[in-house]
């Protein structure tokens, strides 16, 4: 990686200190010169902070002072690596880790076509490492907005490495954004507050003529976690706000998950359980029908 090169890797923490740490000191055994590590917590609880204070050095940790989410968290990051003249930003959740030539591997090919605005690795299981968590994510337009992780569940050693540019946005976990991108796009999205920022942001870049990309030579690999409440509200409520954006006929999508939900109720007075986290996918549709991004 030459000076010109600068690239800042970004690591967003909230209550998960352990996993951030060890991202950092996987980050830095990667030996890059031009590579500057930011840990980004969004007002975590006391406990979890002095963590980070302990293991981080000041110059890189940056304590917020209140969580106002994925993206709005991540642009305190890349604000400062744009003041810093940064070519390349490099996002990545606290549960990934990444292969020695992973970094090599995406910024090669970023070099090699400048029209790339965003691309992402392979990402593997880090419970099963030699299978596929996703090769780039797709997106349909059908009556459920549907969302796709390529590849997902092949073996690794089944699917040939490539570079593929028929993706549709790349997964927000590892995702190596260029700078002037950013500048003509303009920061990740905060109105979300969770999922589906990266989505929106890919959108915009496709349709300036940017292109996304995904070296699937590069390999990382995360932790996938079981599901909470908070996961099903935002994601019902995002997926909703994002295509009420962007579908071109919301009413059939909006129609779909109304249909899927009164039917979970409707099931429950034949003896039927309610799936879980009933409730947080009812309070997410309704916010996602009823605001606007």
């Amino acid at each position: 990686m030459t000076t010109s090169q600068l690239t800042y890797a970004i690591i967003l923490n909230y209550n998960s200190s352990e996993e951030s740490i060890a991202l950092f000191r996987n980050l830095e055994e990667l030996n890059e010169k031009s590579l500057v590590i930011l840990v980004i917590d969004n007002a975590s609880p006391e406990e979890d902070r002095q963590l980070l204070k302990n293991a981080i050095p000041k110059s890189n940790l940056i304590l917020n002072n209140s969580n106002k989410g994925y993206a709005a968290g991540n642009n305190v990051g890349i604000n400062i690596a744009l003041q810093q003249e940064a070519e390349y930003i490099w996002i990545l959740n606290p549960d990934i880790r990444v292969e020695k030539e992973s970094l090599q591997l995406l910024l090669s090919t970023m070099n090699a076509d400048k029209e790339i605005a965003a691309i992402g690795p392979r990402i593997l299981r880090r419970e099963d490492k030699e299978v596929i968590f996703s090769d780039g994510e797709k997106l349909y337009f059908d009556e459920k907005c549907s969302t796709e992780h390529k590849n997902s569940w092949l073996k690794d050693i089944d699917v040939s490495g490539s570079k593929d540019y028929d993706i549709d946005y790349v997964d927000g976990s590892c995702i190596l954004l260029r700078a002037s991108a950013i500048k003509e796009i303009g920061m990740l999205p905060e109105k979300y507050f969770l999922y589906f920022e990266e989505t929106h942001w890919c959108v915009e870049a496709k349709r300036k003529g940017w292109k996304l990309a995904v070296n699937s030579n590069a390999k990382v690999f995360n932790l996938t976690s079981e599901k909470n409440g908070i996961f099903h509200y935002y994601f019902m409520r995002n997926r909703l706000l994002f295509c009420k954006r962007y579908h071109p006929n919301f009413k059939t999508v909006r129609r779909y998950y109304f249909n899927l939900l009164l039917n979970e109720f409707l099931n429950r007075f034949k003896g039927k359980y309610f799936k879980p986290f009933y409730r947080s996918r009812l309070k997410g549709f309704f916010a996602g029908v009823y605001r606007t991004i």
